[in-house]
């Protein structure tokens, strides 16, 4: 086997250069026998001991999709055993490339330490990102430093990004989640669900919604140069506590002037249960935030009769289908039906809609189909801590699923 070179920079992005100089010296003599990157293209050629068929290739030139790249020149064949392979292709986002061509590695199975199984294609990006750390040395990313404190725990914000079906825009749109210091940053862990539980009560006053709010928007004030360049927005889901408590709405505007933060980078999810059971708070809260200059999305939504009215307000920009409904499509007709009634009716009504718990490409390529705009699952990408988050989207194409 030639003696591996080194991966080749052009005209990308310090930072790019920084990454794909630290990945390309880690995968070096490992599979990969060449890898060359540019600014709008890359390609690579492997020759590794690990079997390459065509259903596996096939999955490769899925993932290069999944990265929103686009293959303009590939072939393939197999030779005594081992998967030889040779992939041109252009990136529609320059980044894209770098991404693009270190998926090329052929141990796409144990990418993650778990041999055998197969990987959510928009994993790719991370996890090769943590192999590259691996394999030259480096320690595993430490805990996530908790950013506030609730009930006696350490709270930290987690983001996870809701993967675009379709071309919607610029804007990265992120869900904001919680994890307690008890958590291990490094897994797909449980929220605090005692705490979430106790926001729920109407006498709590939203106490956590505040810690969370106040959290966050420090965090987009520390980081509004980088938001000015990389459009984003973030909802927070809105607890019963704070949606019945009337001084929240006020806590809310402030600590969004108080921080000089753009209301069009926050949002609120209220949960259609929510709407029912408290139609006129929820219809109030939606008015202030059109006032102020917040998004709602409406969580859960299967289209109940009872939240109809709430569609005509103006700050409502997006549905999330309930997963229930989204999990049941594929074999449910019903379901089925429901799904595709909510993205038709979310493009009549100028919405989004997001499909959540997507864990398998079937559903995926489905619901892209039939014009969803976002999909959400734990598989599809998984949640970090937002105190990552800026060097992260430094470093990541816009990605199309």
């Amino acid at each position: 086997m030639p003696t591996p070179e080194n991966t080749t920079i052009k005209s990308l992005p310090t930072k790019v250069q920084e990454i794909a100089l630290e990945i390309g010296a880690a995968l070096s003599g490992r599979g990969i026998y060449r890898t060359s990157i540019h600014d709008a293209t890359g390609a690579a050629l492997w020759n590794s001991d690990t079997t390459v068929d065509e259903a596996e290739f096939s999955f490769v030139l899925d993932a290069l999709d999944a990265l929103a790249l686009e293959p303009s020149r590939l072939s393939f064949e197999r030779e005594s055993g081992k998967g030889r392979g040779l992939v041109a292709f252009a990136a529609r986002d320059p980044r894209g490339a770098l991404h693009g061509a270190l998926v090329l590695d052929a141990n796409l199975r144990s990418l993650g330490g778990r041999t055998g199984e197969r990987l959510a294609l928009p994993e790719f990006a991370r996890l090769l990102h943590r192999l590259a750390l691996r394999l030259a040395g480096s320690k595993p990313r430490a805990k996530a430093v908790p950013l506030a404190e609730h009930d006696g725990l350490g709270i930290t914000l987690y983001v996870q990004q809701l993967l675009k079906l379709k071309s919607t825009g610029r804007t990265r749109r992120y869900e904001v989640l919680l994890r307690t210091d008890t958590t291990d940053a490094t897994m797909a862990s449980e929220a605090p669900k005692d705490m979430l539980a106790r926001a729920e009560d109407p006498a709590s006053g939203g106490k956590l919604d505040r810690v969370v709010l106040g959290e966050l928007c420090s965090w987009l004030a520390a980081n509004r140069a980088q938001l000015d360049v990389e459009p984003a927005a973030f909802t927070v889901n809105l607890s019963t506590g704070a949606l019945l408590d009337e001084s929240f709405m006020d806590f809310a505007e402030k600590a969004l002037r108080a921080a000089h933060v753009n209301p069009r980078l926050l949002g609120f999810e209220i949960r259609e249960s929510q709407c029912r059971q408290h139609f006129d708070m929820a219809q109030r809260f939606m008015r202030f935030c059109e006032k102020v200059g917040f998004q709602v999305v409406i969580d859960d939504f299967t289209f109940h009769s009872d939240v109809l009215p709430l569609l005509r307000q103006r700050a409502v920009r997006m549905l999330k289908i309930d997963a229930s409904l989204t999990v049941a499509a594929l074999k449910d007709k019903v379901a089925q039906a429901q799904v595709a009634a909510i993205s038709h009716g979310s493009r009549v009504l100028g919405m989004h809609c997001v499909a959540k718990r997507i864990e398998s490409p079937v559903a995926r390529q489905w619901l892209s189909a039939i014009g969803v705009d976002f999909a959400q699952g734990y598989l599809l990408e998984g949640p970090l801590p937002i105190t990552e988050l800026a060097a992260l989207r430094l470093t990541e194409p816009v990605r199309r699923v």
